[in-house]
């Protein structure tokens, strides 16, 4: 995903809060429940449409979500506030990327052209931990283009060991 700037400073700030009260994963908890519940497009569209008055959207917010921190409510009517709705995704991307790193850890997103069994994934995590320094967290995609191996993006880092890029680069070889 592509966080954009504003998500990224937004995310950092309320980072910095939520650690600052120690609500690290509590927060990353609600953030995800609002962010997997705003998904549907028709709410979402119907939230950061400009016609929908602030107050209805901070009602809905109230209503939807009674269990959420206050930290985490009150974050979300400042984005209310300053038209930022749009940017909730991002910002909870870039969230969990600090709360995993402030945690010695790191999201990886990992494709494949079947999906793994257990033992291959822990022996790809314990091998890219050992090269990253960090332990893994990784979020599995499967894509039957890639043709066999495996593409691991952590962070900005891309590792790709698909057999689509070897035989693309064999290729290259041969017609060089």
């Amino acid at each position: 995903m592509n966080v954009t700037l504003v998500a990224k400073r937004y995310g950092k700030a309320l980072f910095e809060v939520a650690q600052g009260h120690s609500l690290l994963p509590q927060v990353g908890a609600d953030l995800q429940l609002v962010s997997e519940s705003l998904a549907n497009k028709d709410i979402a569209n119907w939230l950061s449409h400009p016609a929908t008055l602030a107050e209805s959207k901070k009602a809905i917010i109230t209503q939807n979500f009674p269990s959420i921190q206050t930290i985490t409510k009150n974050f979300l009517f400042l984005l209310v506030d300053e038209g930022r709705e749009n940017e909730l995704t991002g910002i909870a991307s870039e969230y969990r990327r600090l709360a995993l790193e402030a945690s010695g850890m790191a999201e990886a997103i990992v494709t494949t052209a079947s999906p793994m069994q257990n033992n291959e994934k822990a022996e790809l995590v314990q091998t890219f931990a050992e090269m990253i320094g960090k332990k893994l967290v990784i979020q599995e995609q499967v894509d039957s283009n890639i043709l066999g191996g495996v593409v691991v993006q952590v962070g900005d880092r891309l590792y790709d060991g698909s057999l689509k890029t070897k035989l693309l680069r064999f290729q290259e070889r041969l017609n060089a």
